[in-house]
């Protein structure tokens, strides 16, 4: 048994043209598309878009900022106790007490001028932190004074350790 439907489709389909022409030539309206100016920005668009974001950003600087005065408000029980002193653990001690014998060591090494530039640098850091340990001492709440105090101790290492890794004899193979 024949399927009709299937066979009118084919025969529909032998019959049509195998190409057809356009009616008009269509190139020139394509081009015309193609080729249009760019769209222009919209600058008020562009204005409240950066508006928003700024006052995305002031919100959560402000929101982080309150964030930290809330947290900070248990650090006056907690400064008003501390002495301010040195961190007595004895691995810091004993890490410091090597780092501070090596740097001593390697600065014996280094041509006067640079050794007294060296040591006055380090004197302004003792200085300061011991500045700053004072001020803390009547100030104990002030955060900014805790970061500076600690700020100080890693000047201080972070000096000992330049001048020993800047005097480290080089390896050569």
């Amino acid at each position: 048994m024949k399927n009709t439907i299937g066979q009118s489709l084919d025969q529909r389909l032998a019959e049509l043209p195998r190409d057809v022409a356009p009616p008009r030539n269509l190139w020139p309206n394509i081009r015309n598309r193609i080729q249009t100016a760019p769209r222009r920005s919209r600058p008020i668009l562009m204005a409240a878009c950066v508006a928003t974001a700024a006052a995305c950003l002031a919100s959560i600087f402000t929101w982080a900022v309150l964030r930290k005065v809330a947290a900070s408000d248990g650090l006056p029980a907690i400064a008003g106790t501390a002495a301010f002193t040195e961190p007595g653990d004895p691995k810091y001690i004993k890490a410091r007490d090597s780092l501070q014998r090596t740097f001593r060591e390697r600065l014996a090494l280094l041509e006067p001028s640079t050794r007294a530039k060296i040591e006055a640098s380090l004197v302004v850091i003792q200085q300061a932190h011991e500045s700053i340990r004072q001020a803390l001492l009547a100030d104990p709440s002030s955060p900014v004074l805790e970061e500076l105090w600690q700020s100080t101790w890693h000047d201080e290492i972070d000096l000992y350790d330049g001048v020993v890794e800047a005097t480290q004899p080089s390896v050569r193979t």
